[in-house]
């Protein structure tokens, strides 16, 4: 079968990218022909089997309309022929390229990684940390959502654009936890399945040396604030103070890794806490081998996390908030211990519990872990996989293609049309500036009578045609 993979980013950015690539080998070592397609900021790669754009991680300004993006998917697809497509995260492209996997003619299958098709920020958590039942609207900004992570009306316009180009098109949709399935299915998603994720286990030590410690906890993962790592260092100084051999060690980077490391030295924590930048992956072996427990102290809608898959594959015994898909992958007292999210009381008492355990009930939940782990290996996930591949291509050769209807495409054209002028006129405007201070520098005397701008090649716009679209859609109201 010939296969187009489809994802935002093509490096291993995370636990999508992470999913998407190994899936594109695998089923290249089955005997598909499998093309990948995805973007970069660091590099430019157009081959027979993958086509990687240079475009940076995110720009709000062409989150409606990125034609060179859209271009190179069509002339990538019309090298593969492909008879499927698996699309996976989309949240950074243009909705003129989902729109532009509609012309392919193919069934679309969807893994769905995240919230951020339901939510403007991915959360699926309101302000004051409640769950929240998705939907981009006007609640997201009743609620304080955008408190958790910052967007505004248009970005919250672009998500249910994107929800719904992709609501039209997608034929399967695949979510990895009970979860998302459940909300998936209540905005309109079509054939919404179960279908976790399978595991590549990453190689351990087999040495003697690679004997678990006593009092050794470990964060795996991307310093951001959805991550809750802030909530996990507001509960060391109880957990020191009940197990004073603890240490733990914070592997990884983003955003928050300074602010996070001063937060360790106003709790005073010390040689307690160690931070450890990010890693290759294959270096993370010796945390998996070595390690009491590794904590996932998440405070968004967590899907179903990677680096779970990988502690019960190591047979790592996990404290982790209770929230999302993590309870599909984390049973209570099975594979480790629960707590609420962002109670710091609540994850150092589990963290305790946890620590005091003997080494014959540790061993015993890491074997647990092990055997668990067995129903993700990956020809488990692909005897699932390959059949509904098969069978979706096989029934959509007489099935009727569905196309997204004529209003909502001419609106999503409309507004791609007004963010290139306005994003002609501010280069234009800011050149005249830049010239204007040349200007200024040169002959002082002008400043008291600086010419008006000159006349732009750009139509005149109208520069609130967005906003006022997004505002009348999602009317911004005070929290509570």
């Amino acid at each position: 079968m010939r296969i187009l993979q489809f994802n935002n980013y093509a490096d291993p950015v995370g636990g999508a990218e992470v999913y998407a690539l190994a899936l594109t080998r695998e089923l290249g070592r089955r005997g598909h022909e499998v093309g990948l397609f995805g973007t970069s900021p660091d590099r430019e790669v157009d081959e027979p089997h993958l086509r990687v754009v240079r475009r940076p991680r995110y720009d709000a300004a062409v989150l409606a309309e990125e034609p060179a993006v859209r271009a190179a998917l069509l002339r990538f697809a019309g090298a593969v022929r492909p008879e499927l497509v698996h699309v996976h995260n989309v949240y950074s492209l243009g909705l003129d390229t989902l729109v532009a996997l509609g012309t392919l003619g193919v069934p679309i299958v969807q893994t769905v990684h995240d919230f951020s098709l339901l939510c403007p920020n991915a959360w699926c958590v309101r302000g004051d940390g409640t769950n929240c039942a998705g939907g981009a609207g006007a609640q997201c900004f009743a609620h304080g959502c955008d408190k958790n992570y910052p967007f505004d009306p248009e970005v919250a316009l672009h998500t249910l654009a994107k929800q719904r180009a992709l609501r039209e098109r997608v034929d399967l949709t695949l979510c990895p936890s009970v979860r998302l399935c459940e909300l998936m299915r209540a905005h309109g998603a079509r054939d919404v399945r179960r279908l976790p994720y399978f595991i590549e286990p990453i190689p351990v030590p087999l040495d003697g040396a690679a004997q678990r410690a006593e009092h050794e906890l470990v964060f795996l993962g991307r310093l951001e604030p959805e991550k809750g790592v802030d909530t996990l260092l507001a509960a060391m100084p109880a957990i020191l103070a009940g197990e004073p051999r603890t240490r733990l060690t914070i592997v990884g980077g983003g955003s928050l890794a300074e602010p996070l490391e001063r937060r360790a030295r106003e709790l005073a924590l010390g040689d307690a806490v160690r931070f450890q930048r990010q890693l290759p992956r294959a270096e993370l072996g010796r945390f998996y081998a070595t390690a009491t427990a590794c904590v996932l102290p998440s405070i968004w809608t967590e899907n179903s996390p990677l680096v779970a898959y990988e502690c019960l594959s190591a047979g790592l015994p996990m404290i982790a908030s209770r929230i999302g898909g993590i309870p599909d992958l984390v049973e209570d007292g099975e594979c480790g211990f629960t707590f609420r999210p962002r109670d710091a009381a609540d994850l150092a008492q589990q963290a305790l519990r946890l620590l005091r355990l003997s080494g014959t009930e540790r061993a015993r939940l890491s074997a647990a872990m092990r055997e668990r782990s067995r129903a993700f290996r990956v020809d488990e996930h692909m005897a699932q996989l390959e059949p509904l591949y098969a069978d979706l291509v096989r029934r959509s050769a007489t099935a009727p293609r569905r196309e997204l209807d004529d209003d909502w495409a001419a609106l999503l054209q409309r507004i791609g049309g007004e963010t290139r002028r306005l994003q002609r006129l501010a280069a234009d405007q800011e050149g005249y500036i830049r010239h204007l201070e040349g200007e200024l520098q040169r002959r002082p005397s002008l400043a008291d009578g600086v010419p008006a701008p000159a006349a732009t090649h750009a139509p005149a716009p109208d520069p609130g045609l967005l906003r006022r679209l997004a505002r009348a859609l999602f009317p911004v109201r005070p929290a509570g």
